[in-house]
């Protein structure tokens, strides 16, 4: 009989310890990811469709608190949320860089929920934009949901940093200019393959038990 490579009978058994430590584990952990500038590139397209209509040149480093309309013109003042109630917006943005790869690998381990605060004129186009991007995340794991707090999980990965205010699991801040008072508060993740290092060590962990 002709004997396997062992490079393809060591991914065979990779996948299996997968399904085994995922099955077998008794309380699934839940991770609910944000999606606005989380996941998708928000910021960058709404600050480059404000400074195209407005003749500004507003950066994301420019802005230090989570309130955009501090730093915008006072003639735009909170028409800024009206691109973000806009048909179409959300379902044509960009995904961050190394996010879809990061989201599979937690998709093998854990539950992995969509939680996004949405208007609800947009929910349809976030929907599609995750069957997009991230075509492994069902329906029944997209949540429109303002107050994240109220819906359990065990790690939330946001950038907004009044959605930790109540939030009772661990939470983990993707890094931005607007939630740097927050300091150390919260384990602090500067992209997505920093995302996958922090949880790439907690499976390590569980697996030695």
């Amino acid at each position: 009989m002709e004997r396997c490579p062992l490079n393809i009978f060591t991914r065979r058994c990779t996948v299996l310890q997968r399904r085994s430590w995922k099955e077998d584990w008794p309380h699934m952990k839940i991770i609910g990811v944000d999606l606005d500038s989380t996941l998708n590139n928000l910021d960058a397209v709404w600050l480059e469709r404000y400074n195209k209509d407005y003749g500004d040149n507003l950066t994301k480093a420019d802005m230090i608190s989570w309130d955009v309309t501090h730093y915008v013109k006072p003639e735009c003042g909170k028409k800024m949320y009206d691109y973000l109630r806009e048909p179409g917006f959300f379902r044509n943005l960009g995904i961050q860089p190394h996010a879809a790869e990061v989201m599979s690998f937690l998709h093998e381990y854990f539950e992995v929920y969509i939680v996004s605060s949405s208007h609800p004129n947009v929910v349809a186009d976030k929907w599609a934009w995750v069957e997009k991007h991230l075509p492994f995340i069902d329906y029944h794991h997209f949540v429109p949901l303002h107050h994240k707090h109220r819906f359990e999980m065990d790690y939330l990965i946001d950038d907004g940093p009044h959605n930790f205010d109540r939030f009772k699991g661990t939470g983990i801040l993707i890094d931005m200019p607007y939630n740097q008072h927050l300091r150390s508060k919260y384990k602090r993740c500067t992209d997505w393959l920093d995302v996958k290092d922090y949880f790439q060590t907690l499976i390590r962990k569980e697996e030695r038990w």
